[in-house]
């Protein structure tokens, strides 16, 4: 079935979807009928399976009957934050998609010193919201509870008023070097919240990883093989999942 975010908090049996988008998807694109089941993920994060029992065409909204489903959530048990530097815009759009269908909470975009691409600030805002949209249909597709925040910060430096419990960036350096056991060591404390920095298609200026490493946050390598910018983060993400979420019976 479908699932569906709703900005309010679902506290009755009854409940109107009044958001003229959910309702072209659901009545006009996907033609559901009265008496069809979607999912709806309320504000509190709670997901109810909801039965259609009228829709108004007039009003453009469609009134569900809803029943709490007790399910397991499909979040990670720890705030996973990735702060990637700007790329091409399809790469930052498919950051964007994957990340959130791998689990990630907060999404960052940043510019850095060889970054390949710079947003001016008069399309900053379209921009982002074009990326958030992109997000909150990723989260529906995978079912998730949340639909993670994606933020842009115009310099490096702004990253640390960002900061998680743990803090990291991914550099190739380290990975070069044969670094394999920082990030094991780092996930294996099992920190609450978590945040992995990855820099553009040339890498970081040494003086920025040193920027970083001054302000709290670990080098670390991601195995053997040098990444492209856009699937370091994917493969950080996969570790936390596998690390997570996956158990040996």
């Amino acid at each position: 079935m479908e699932q569906y975010f709703v900005k309010k908090v679902i506290d009755q049996s009854k409940f109107v979807i009044d958001d003229l988008e959910s309702y072209k998807h659901i009545v006009k694109v996907l033609r559901h009928k009265v008496g069809d089941t979607i999912y709806l993920v309320d504000s509190t994060q709670t997901l109810f399976v909801a039965k259609i029992s009228e829709i108004d065409n007039d009003a453009s909204n469609l009134t569900v009957v809803v029943d709490k489903d007790e399910r397991t959530t499909t979040e990670m048990p720890l705030g996973v934050t990735i702060a990637c530097s700007l790329s091409k815009k399809d790469k930052v759009e498919w950051i964007t998609q994957k990340a959130t269908e791998l689990g990630a909470k907060k999404i960052i975009f940043f510019d850095s010193k060889y970054s390949i691409m710079h947003w001016k600030k008069n399309v900053v805002e379209k921009k982002l919201m074009r990326l958030q949209e992109i997000a909150k249909n990723a989260a529906q597709q995978s079912k998730r509870r949340l639909i993670p925040d994606v933020i842009y910060l115009d310099k490096l430096d702004k990253l640390i008023e960002e900061k998680e419990a743990t803090n990291l960036v991914a550099y190739e350096e380290s990975a070069k070097q044969g670094e394999i056991s920082q990030l094991a060591q780092a996930i294996q404390e099992e920190p609450t919240s978590i945040m992995c920095t990855f820099g553009p298609e040339g890498g970081f200026a040494f003086d920025e990883v040193e920027f970083l490493n001054q302000n709290g946050f670990l080098s670390v390598g991601l195995g053997p093989r040098i990444m492209r910018a856009e699937t370091a983060p994917m493969y950080f993400l996969s570790v936390l999942s596998y690390k997570y979420e996956l158990t040996v019976k």
